[in-house]
C-alpha cells in the first residue's frame, strides 16, 4: 500500500474516530423557563425544558443544598439533537425560599438536572402536568420575606350555605355548626382589635381554637397572634406564630406570619401595618438573569496500526479538535400589578470558534414578550419561544395566545415559523386547540416552501394527582392519512419510599413531513424537488424514507435507610427498516436499509449522601445494552461534594465497553474532575478538566486515541 493511499484511508478513520471522542458543540439547549408560583402547598418552582422528558426519580428525597432530577428524553421530533451539559439557569428573586441554580448535566450518560441552593431547603419533586417540565415545592424559610401587606384587620369569609333540602350527614352537620361559633367569634375578634380591646380578641380567638377543626381554625391561629402582638405578650405572640408556621408550613399566610414574626422587637406592631386590605396589589418591576462567558479547550491524539501483509504500520495523528469562546446571556424583566403580569426574556449565546476554518455562530434560543390578565383569564405571547404541546414541532417565531380557565374551557391559538436550526426554507404554521380540564384536543396545519407539510389532529390527556401522574397523546397525520404519533407515560408512587415510572411510545421518526423527502437528496430545498416531481410524489418519497420507531420501558426508584436510594430501569426498542427510495440524482437514490431489531437495556443506580462530608453525593450506576449489532456495558460513578456554601467539586469515572457483529472490541474510559466557587451568590467561577482514552481493536485495523479537555468560566448572577 503506498502513502498517499494509507495516509487517505488514516484521514477518514482519524476524522470518524474525532467525531466519535470530541463533544459536538453545536448543541440545543435545553433549559427553557423557571418559573415561581405561590400555592396552597408551598412555593412551587416549575422548571420547563424545551421538549419533552420522562421524570425517573430524585436525590434527596425531601431536604438538602442540593437537589438531583433524573430524567429521560422522550421521543420527539428533536430527541436525536444533542443536548447540551452546563446550561444554567437562575431562580427568579424570591424572599420566602432559598436562591438556586438549574444545571443540566451528563446529557449523553444520565440526564439530570441540578439544583444547588443558597442554603438547605426542603422540598417535593414531581413532574408536570404536561409532558416537558417537572415541579419542585419548596417550604418557605422562616428568614424575613420582602415587605408584604398586613392587613389590620382579618377579612371573615363567609359562611358556607347548605342548599335548601340538602341532607346532611352526622359528621357534616357538626362541621357546619363548628363553622357557624368559629365564624362569630371571628366577628367578636375582630370587632374587639378595631376597638384596640386586644385581650378580648385574645379571648374571642382563643374561644376558636378551641372548637374542633373547622373553615376557621387557621385564621383564627394567625390572629390570635396578632391579638397578642397588639396586646404586648411579644413572647405568647411568637408561640402562637410558631404553631401557625408549624401546623401550616404552605399556607398562603405563611409571608404574613413571617414578616410579624420580624416585627416581634418590642415595638408596636401599628409601626409595621400597611393599612387597606382593599388595596390593590402595588405595581412592581424586577429584572433579573445572568450573563457568562466560558473558554474551551480540548486536544486528542490518534494511533491507528493497520496490518498489511502481515506487517504492522502505525500512524500517529495529534490535533487541537476545540478551541473556543461561548458566551450566554439570560436576561428576564417582569411587571406585576393587581391586574396584569408581563414579561420580556431574552436568552442568546455567542460561541467565538479559533480553530481556523471553523465559524462563529450567533443563536438565540428565546426573545418574546408575554401579557396575562388575571382577572379575564388571558395570555399573549410573542416572538421567539418553545413549544408546549397543541401539535407545534419545536421553537418557532411567531404569537401563541388563549382564553378561559383550563379547568372549565380554555382556547388556545398560535400562528408562526419553525426557528429551530435547519436547513432550507422554515416551514410556517397556524393551529388552534382547547383545553378542558384533563383533555386537549388540537389541529394544526403547516406548509413548506407553498406546498403542505404537515396537516394533523391530535388529543392529549393528563392524570395529575398526589401519587399518580399520567400523560397520553395521539397525533394524527391527515396529509399522509397516516397515524404520526402515540405515547403514554406516567409515574406512581406506591409508598413513600417506592415509586414505578413507565412509558410506551409508537411513532414516525422523523416525525411525517414533507420535508423527510429530502433526506439523502442532492438539495436542502423542497422548492427543487418541486421542479421534477409532484406534491403526491414528494409525499411517497417522504414516507418511504420515515421509519418506525416502538419503544417501552419501566422503572423503579425505592428509598433506603441511611440516605441511600437505589433505582433501575428496563427499556425495549425497535427501529424499523425503509424501502429503497430515490429514481433521480436530485431526489437521491437510497437503497433499502434493514430493521435495527430488538434494542433492549438494563440499567441500575445506588445513590447515597452524607457519606463523608454532610452534604455530599455518591452514586454509581451500570447498564447492559445489547442489540442487533452490538451489546456492551457501561459503568459510571459520580462524586459531588460542597465545603460550606462557596465550593463544590464534582468527580466522575466512567467505563463503556462494546463489542460488534464483526467481533470488533471498543473500550473507553474518561474521569473528570470539576470544581466551582460561589461569592456572595451573585458571582461564580468554575473549572473542570479530563482525560478520554478509547480504544477500537478489529481484525486489520486497531486504533487508540486519546483526550485531554478543559473548561473555565464566569457567571455574573442579578
Amino acid at each position: 500500500m503506498n502513502n498517499q493511499s494509507w495516509m487517505k484511508r488514516m484521514t477518514g478513520v482519524a476524522g470518524l474516530f474525532m467525531l466519535f471522542a470530541q463533544p459536538i458543540t453545536a448543541t440545543a439547549l435545553p433549559l427553557d423557563d423557571v418559573q415561581l408560583e405561590y400555592r396552597t402547598d408551598g412555593i412551587v418552582a416549575t422548571i420547563r425544558m424545551t421538549s419533552p422528558v420522562k421524570y425517573k426519580s430524585h436525590f434527596p428525597e425531601r431536604n438538602g443544598n442540593t437537589l438531583e432530577i433524573f430524567y429521560d428524553r422522550t421521543p420527539a421530533v428533536k430527541a436525536d439533537e444533542v443536548w447540551s451539559d452546563n446550561e444554567v439557569r437562575k431562580s427568579p428573586p424570591s424572599g420566602l425560599i432559598p436562591s438556586f441554580t438549574v444545571t443540566t448535566r451528563d446529557q449523553k450518560t444520565k440526564p439530570k438536572l441540578v439544583i444547588e441552593f443558597s442554603r438547605e431547603a426542603s422540598f417535593s419533586v414531581s413532574p408536570g402536568k404536561d409532558n416537558q417540565s417537572f415541579l419542585i415545592t419548596i417550604r418557605p424559610d422562616r428568614q424575613q420575606a420582602a415587605p408584604v401587606e398586613l392587613p389590620a384587620l382579618p377579612l371573615i369569609k363567609p359562611e358556607a350555605v347548605v342548599p335548601a333540602g340538602k341532607v346532611l350527614s352526622t359528621e357534616e352537620a357538626n362541621l357546619a355548626d363548628n363553622n357557624k361559633q368559629a365564624h362569630a367569634l371571628m366577628v367578636q375578634g375582630r370587632d374587639a382589635l378595631a376597638a384596640k380591646n386586644n385581650e378580648a380578641a385574645v379571648e374571642a380567638f382563643n374561644k376558636l381554637l378551641l372548637l374542633p377543626p373547622n373553615d376557621y381554625t387557621e385564621s383564627g391561629q394567625e390572629w390570635v397572634g396578632v391579638a397578642r402582638q397588639r396586646a404586648g405578650q411579644f413572647d405568647k405572640a411568637k408561640t402562637e406564630f410558631d404553631l401557625y408556621l408549624n401546623l401550616y408550613p404552605q399556607s398562603e399566610g405563611v409571608p404574613r406570619v413571617m414578616q410579624r414574626l420580624a416585627n416581634l422587637d418590642g415595638k408596636n406592631e401599628a409601626d409595621a401595618i400597611v393599612e387597606g386590605a382593599e388595596k390593590k396589589r402595588a405595581e412592581r418591576f424586577m429584572a433579573f438573569g445572568s450573563v457568562s462567558s466560558h473558554y474551551y479547550f480540548g486536544r486528542s491524539k490518534i494511533d491507528s496500526t493497520q496490518t498489511f501483509n502481515n506487517a504492522p504500520e502505525t500512524l500517529t495523528f495529534s490535533l487541537t479538535d476545540q478551541n473556543m469562546m461561548i458566551n450566554t446571556e439570560d436576561v428576564s424583566g417582569r411587571y406585576v400589578n393587581d391586574e396584569y403580569d408581563g414579561r420580556l426574556v431574552f436568552r442568546a449565546s455567542n460561541t467565538l470558534n479559533f480553530l481556523s476554518k471553523k465559524s462563529n455562530q450567533n443563536r438565540v434560543s428565546a426573545v418574546y414578550g408575554e401579557i396575562k390578565n388575571r382577572k379575564q383569564d388571558y395570555m399573549l405571547r410573542v416572538g421567539r419561544q418553545s413549544a408546549y404541546g397543541g401539535g407545534v414541532m419545536g421553537r418557532f417565531d411567531g404569537v401563541a395566545g388563549s382564553y378561559g380557565d383550563a379547568q372549565s374551557l380554555r382556547v388556545n391559538g398560535v400562528a408562526g415559523a419553525l426557528s429551530d436550526y435547519s436547513q432550507g426554507t422554515m416551514p410556517t404554521f397556524f393551529g388552534a386547540s382547547v383545553d378542558s380540564g384533563a383533555f386537549s384536543v388540537y389541529g394544526i396545519n403547516q406548509s413548506v416552501s407553498g406546498i403542505l407539510d404537515r396537516r394533523a389532529v391530535g388529543t392529549e390527556w393528563r392524570y395529575f394527582e398526589d401519587k399518580t401522574t399520567a400523560f397520553a397523546m395521539v397525533d394524527y397525520d391527515a396529509n399522509f392519512n397516516a397515524l404520526n404519533a402515540t405515547q403514554l407515560m406516567g409515574s406512581y408512587s406506591i409508598s413513600d419510599a417506592v415509586a414505578v415510572n413507565f412509558m410506551a411510545d409508537r411513532r414516525r421518526t422523523p416525525s411525517l413531513s414533507i420535508r423527510n423527502a429530502l433526506n439523502g437528496a442532492a438539495t436542502s430545498s423542497v422548492n427543487d424537488l418541486l421542479q421534477a416531481s409532484s406534491a403526491s410524489s414528494l409525499r411517497s418519497l417522504a414516507l418511504a424514507r420515515t421509519a418506525t420507531s416502538t419503544l417501552a420501558q419501566m422503572g423503579a426508584s425505592m428509598a433506603l435507610k441511611d440516605n441511600w436510594q437505589v433505582s433501575g430501569d428496563v427499556r425495549v426498542s425497535n427501529t424499523t427498516g425503509t424501502a429503497a427510495s430515490g429514481a433521480t440524482a436530485l431526489e437521491g437514490i437510497l437503497i433499502a436499509t434493514p430493521s435495527r431489531g430488538a434494542e433492549k437495556s438494563v440499567t441500575a443506580q445506588l445513590i447515597g449522601s452524607g457519606k463523608v462530608l454532610a452534604n455530599d453525593i455518591w452514586s454509581a450506576s451500570t447498564s447492559y445494552n445489547t442489540g442487533g449489532t452490538v451489546k456492551g456495558y457501561s459503568i459510571f460513578m459520580y462524586n459531588h461534594n460542597q465545603f460550606g456554601n462557596a465550593w463544590m467539586v464534582d468527580t466522575s469515572f466512567q467505563l463503556y465497553r462494546q463489542t460488534d457483529q464483526f467481533g470488533g472490541v471498543t473500550t473507553r474510559t474518561s474521569p473528570t474532575i470539576r470544581g466551582s466557587y460561589r461569592m456572595q451568590e451573585q458571582f461564580s467561577f468554575d473549572m473542570d478538566m479530563g482525560y478520554e482514552s478509547a480504544k477500537s481493536s478489529g481484525t486489520q485495523v486497531s486504533v487508540k486515541t486519546s483526550r485531554f479537555f478543559t473548561s473555565a468560566g464566569v457567571r455574573w448572577d442579578f
